[in-house]
């Protein structure tokens, strides 16, 4: 490895630095959004983290070690940076699955609702049409049937 190799290679470590911040960021922000259920910039979001995700993506064979590092690693500010990302990355994935429990949490009590308002609208009030097309009106809590 050359020495402009080990300055790309630096060079990339700290932009895959700078992309794994703004990432943990925006897993931060996206929490906010989700508990203010604010689902419009939630989705706008997505192609932000999309995108910062796909460029970490090419940091990969430098982070696992599929890439030598051999001379880099002479340089004592390699290392670090390495673990600090993958550090970063950690606390990221975390913060994505938190999450992503939060949203499962959200559409569940959301099906729930829906399940609710469902049943109670099929079963107490009934309103439906008679043979000859006259609304008839099906029982419900405190009030009787009139045909």
């Amino acid at each position: 490895m050359t020495a402009g190799d080990k300055s790309t290679v630096m060079e990339s470590l700290k932009e895959g630095l700078h992309k794994a911040n703004a990432l943990n960021a925006l897993l931060e922000e996206e929490l906010t959004l989700l508990k203010a259920g604010d689902l419009e910039s939630f989705e706008a979001l997505q192609a932000k983290k999309s995108e910062t995700l796909e460029a970490l993506s090419t940091l990969i064979p430098l982070l696992t070690g599929d890439v030598s590092l051999t001379e880099a690693e002479d340089d004592e500010a390699v290392v670090p940076l390495v673990e600090e990302i993958n550090t970063l990355l950690a606390t990221c994935r975390d913060a994505h699955l938190r999450n992503a429990m939060l949203v499962d949490r959200k559409m569940e009590a959301t099906r729930s609702a829906l399940e609710v308002l469902r049943s109670s609208r099929s079963a107490d009030t009934g309103e439906t049409y008679d043979r000859l097309g006259k609304l008839k009106r099906g029982q419900s809590r405190g009030r009787e049937t009139d045909v």
